[in-house]
Parts: C-alpha cells; structure tokens; sequence
C-alpha cells in the first residue's frame, strides 16, 4: 500500500515558494505583527578616483589647516611640489589654480613672488555676494539690511572685547581718514574709511565676522566709489563718538551711532545707484 506521496509534495512546494520570496516581499512582511523588522540595504555605487590635480590641492589645504604653512607664508615652488608629489608642473598649476579661486592662497609675480598662503579668508564672501547681486538673486537693499545687522553684532562685541592697542589702531585710521578729507584725497580717504568697519571687526576676536565685514565691505567698496563723495560726510566727527562710546563700553550707545551712520550712508548710495540706473556691483579693474 503506497504512502500519500502527493501531499507530501505539495508541503514542499509551498515551503519553497516561502522561501523563494523576493526581498522587496520579505520587506513588506517585515512590516507585519510579529515580523522582526528588516532594512532594505542600498547598492553601493561606483568608485571613483580623484583628478591628481584635486589630489593635490587636498593635500595642500591640510597643510595650511594643520598649521604647516601658516598665513603669509610662502609654498614650495611649482618645480619643488612637481617633484615631490611625483607628478607634471602642469597637474601642479591646476591644483595651486584651485585654491587661489578658493581664497586660500595668493600668487605674486616678480622676483620675489610665489604661491603664499592667504592671510585674508574674504574672497569667496565677496565673490558670493557680488554674484548674487549680479545675477540678481540678491539686491544692494538686501546687502545693505545684513550689513547693518551684522555691524551691529560687531560693534556690541567691540565693546566688550576691545583692548587698549585695538583703540590705537581705530585712531590711527581715523586720523589718516581725517588727513586725506582734508587733503581733499576723496577716492583714497573711501578706501581707509572702509577699512574701519574691518579693523573694528578684528576687535570682536571673531575671524568669522572679521571675514564677513571684509567680504561685504569689498562688494560695497565699487558702490562707493563710483557713487562719488557725499555732500557732507560726517564720518570722521560720527566714529570719534563711536569710539567714545566703545570705550566707554557703551554697547547701545556705540551700536546706535554705528546704526544711524550706516542707514544715512545706505540711503546715499540707493540714491546714487538709482541714478546711474543699475543696482548691480561691477568690478573695479
């Protein structure tokens, strides 16, 4: 007498369809009462090589950020670095080429020139700025609205942070401020005015303000000088109070003289810009 062999196959079957589930099925019965939960892994994707040139780049930029190659001073020359990463002058001058358009480092031409590490971590704020004004996905109102914030910020940590040798040095440019006004030196007495806003910046000991009040100083500097002087310009009578009251360690007091100059200044500009019919910042070649 023969056993039921058919049932015995069909209990067979139906184990292995279980089995054979596909993994996005499993998934889904992951999810059911009971089920232990399951992730769908994802595939890894294609590796991929770093140009030499990106390579190299790299390998400098750890250099200047481990402290090797502090700023100012001077990298190896193009042959130097040629031969000891062991690859062409040209792969060399890509990468340098990198990380000038990065701001990182600064190339001279001349007897003394070369790459050097770039003391200044501005340039790619200006540059940002100024794209997204010519581009016209920022304005010179909405330059003007963060510049005013952010000098607020700074001047309030001025005050509470500023040393006696910050002071000598606020003066020191306020007085060749005052010496060119008086010598009638209108462009280059714009040039040491702006240079106020950053040297008040490096009294914050904040090098992220520092870099911001330089990028935006930079953007508006063009403005400035293509709107021509003021009428009456109050800005060396206006920052001796400033720095009155910075000593004083007046914070509400040194950030509304801030404040109100700016906003006087702003309003000059807007209507400068409006006559000449463009509000985009153009380069000063």
């Amino acid at each position: 007498m023969s056993t039921p062999r058919p049932a015995r196959q069909k209990a067979v079957t139906a184990d292995t369809k279980r089995d054979a589930a596909t993994p996005a099925k499993k998934a889904r019965l992951a999810g059911a009462p009971g089920a232990a939960i399951q992730s769908v892994v994802e595939p890894f994707g294609p590796i991929t090589t770093r140009r030499i040139s990106e390579e190299i780049s790299a390998r400098i930029r750890e250099q200047i950020s481990s402290g090797a190659y502090p700023p100012g001073s001077r990298l190896p020359t193009e042959r130097e670095l040629s031969e000891q990463f062991a690859v062409s002058r040209m792969a060399v001058r890509e990468g340098m080429r990198t990380l000038e358009v990065a701001g990182l480092i600064l190339m001279k031409k001349g007897r003394h020139g070369g790459a050097f590490v770039n003391e200044s971590s501005s340039k790619l704020v200006t540059q940002q700025v100024r794209d997204m004004i010519d581009l016209g996905r920022a304005t010179l109102p909405m330059l003007m609205e963060a510049r005013l914030m952010i000098m607020d910020m700074v001047v309030r940590l001025a005050c509470e942070r500023a040393t006696a040798a910050d002071f000598r040095i606020l003066e020191d440019n306020l007085e060749k401020t005052e010496t060119l006004t008086l010598a009638g030196h209108i462009e280059e007495r714009s040039l040491v005015a702006i240079e106020f806003n950053k040297l008040l910046a490096d009294a914050t000991r904040n090098p992220i303000l520092s870099a911001l009040v330089e990028g935006l100083s930079e953007v508006l500097r063009h403005v400035i000088i293509a709107a021509g002087p003021r009428p009456i310009d109050h800005v060396v009578p206006t920052r001796r109070k400033l720095l009155e009251r910075l000593r004083a360690r007046d914070q509400d007091g040194a950030a509304s003289v801030m404040a109100q100059y700016l906003r006087e200044t702003h309003s000059f500009l807007l209507r400068q810009t409006k006559k000449r019919g463009t509000g985009k910042v153009r380069a000063a070649d």
